[in-house]
């Protein structure tokens, strides 16, 4: 009969108002937490997509940098860049410019743009 008595005491204590209000405050604060930590794991994916895209493009870069380099180890390679930067010539070579027709080599005007107050009085005159 004692058993039945303390077995009828605990479980008044546990469906007691007091003891369901505790667990669910405890309930609402883990699934607060556990949203938070939902969140940076989201954040954190989104990060590393990011750094991931950047490192592959530095990875092909520095790729391209080394055959750059390894080229220009080269006697031909160091000539090659040197005609190119430079416009030069070897000894018994002629230099030939060549002009588009349409002189894109023209020189441009460096007029200021005109104002809006310049081009209303332009109407009238």
């Amino acid at each position: 009969m004692t058993d039945f008595q303390q077995q009828r005491e605990v479980k008044k204590i546990i469906y007691s108002k007091i003891t369901i209000f505790v667990l669910f405050i405890v309930v609402i604060f883990l699934a607060h937490s556990t949203y938070g930590i939902y969140q940076k794991e989201n954040l954190s994916a989104t990060s590393y997509s990011e750094v991931k895209k950047e490192y592959d493009s530095l990875q092909e870069r520095q790729s391209m940098l080394n055959s750059e380099i390894m080229r220009l180890k080269t006697e031909n390679g160091i000539e090659e860049e040197i005609r190119s930067k430079f416009s030069v010539a070897k000894p018994g070579e002629t230099v030939v410019v060549v002009v588009d027709e349409n002189g894109s080599a023209s020189t441009s005007d460096n007029k200021s743009p005109e104002s809006l107050w310049s081009k209303f009085i332009g109407l009238f005159q």
